[in-house]
This record gives structure tokens, sequence and C-alpha cells, in this order.
């Protein structure tokens, strides 16, 4: 194999890694909550950043949450929200991981960076084996900082010990990829599996 353009792959989690919500699940957490799909999984997500940096716990999340949509949870709804919420970002992407796994056949470190709450993380670590095959994990709530914040792409090269234009970044979100881009990184929103191995053939046989 000829020189190669990277030496890491880094991966965000959600809806990468993970499976994407399907809009039957998307609609059943929105009856479940009270609001309507959409805008419910927009607005889901645009409350998310406390939770993701580790300041607010689950039922600081919802609350906060439940002030933005104008409606009332109960800690009935609270803890069938947090069941539906487990199960829904805990299905892995087989393709994607797949994928990961030939990166580093190929003799390319992998990471994930991901923005995540430590309720959802503990649960993955408890459910997947599979994220040691990572050699380095960023977890947004362990460092209190969120993408796409400068800082937490500077966290993850860091642990790396990788310079930032050798490092290859696939996340769901364009504002993510935007800010892995100002921070020097090659960065591109996951679309599918496929897009994301033929960006990666390119870079493992370069000149």
């Amino acid at each position: 194999m000829e020189s190669k353009r990277w030496d890491v792959v880094i991966f965000d989690y959600g809806r990468v890694l993970s499976q994407v919500p399907t809009l039957a699940e998307r609609q059943e957490f929105a009856a479940l909550v009270g609001v309507t799909e959409p805008p419910f999984f927009q607005l889901y997500s645009d409350t998310r950043d406390e939770y993701d940096c580790g300041r607010h716990d689950c039922a600081q999340h919802w609350q906060r949450f439940a002030d933005a949509a104008g409606v009332s949870i109960s800690p009935q709804q609270l803890a069938r929200i947090v069941e539906l919420e487990t199960r829904m970002w805990l299905r892995v992407n087989p393709e994607a991981l797949a994928l990961a796994r030939e990166i580093k056949v190929a003799g390319v470190r992998t990471a994930i960076l991901s923005n995540m709450p430590p309720d959802l993380l503990c649960d993955m670590r408890k459910s997947f084996d599979w994220l040691d095959e990572f050699e380095v994990q960023i977890w947004s709530c362990e460092h209190g900082v969120i993408k796409p914040d400068p800082a937490i792409y500077r966290i993850c090269l860091d642990a790396l010990g990788c310079e930032p234009e050798r490092a290859l970044f696939f996340d769901d979100r364009a504002n993510n990829v935007e800010g892995a881009r100002k921070a020097g990184m090659q960065g591109h929103v996951f679309e599918s599996t496929e897009q994301a191995r033929a960006i990666v053939r390119v870079g493992l046989n370069a000149q």
C-alpha cells in the first residue's frame, strides 16, 4: 500500500456508528413527550447542549426541553422517555462499524469524537465491547465541551498525538464537520457507509 493521507479516521457516534432513528421512532417519541414531529426532533436536538456537556442530568435536560416546548413531563413519562431514548440510540450501524474495522486492518488508527450525555454513555459502555476497538474515545460529557467548539477537536487530536491535517472526520451534522475543518481536519458529512468508504479508499491509496 502506498503512503496514506491520514494517520487516523475519527467517527461521530450518533447517526454514524449508530443507526438513524426511524420516522416511526421519532413519532413514537414525540407522542410520548406530547410534541408533534416535526418539530419535536429538532427541538430535542437544540436543547441538549448542557446535557451533552455533562452539566445537566437527565431530569434537568427533559425539564429544559419541556420548558422550551411548553409541555409538562411527569415522572412516569420521564421513565418511559429514558427507556425509549436508550433503545433508539443503542442500535449500532453494523456497516459503519465494519468500515472502522477495515480501516484498522489497513493500518490506520480510529477514534470516536461524539457529543454524548453521561446516562447514555454509561449504557453504551455496558452494551458495547467494541468501543475499545477505537484507540481514542472523546465523549463531550467527560470534557464539559461539545462540538462544534474548537476545544473538543483539539482534545481529540492531542489524545491521538495527531496533526490536524492527518485526521479525517465523519459526522452527520454539517456544523460539526465545519468545526473540524476550522480545526484543520478534513471533515465530511456522513451520508452513508458507501460514501464514507469511497472517501477513505482514496486517502488510503494517496501518494
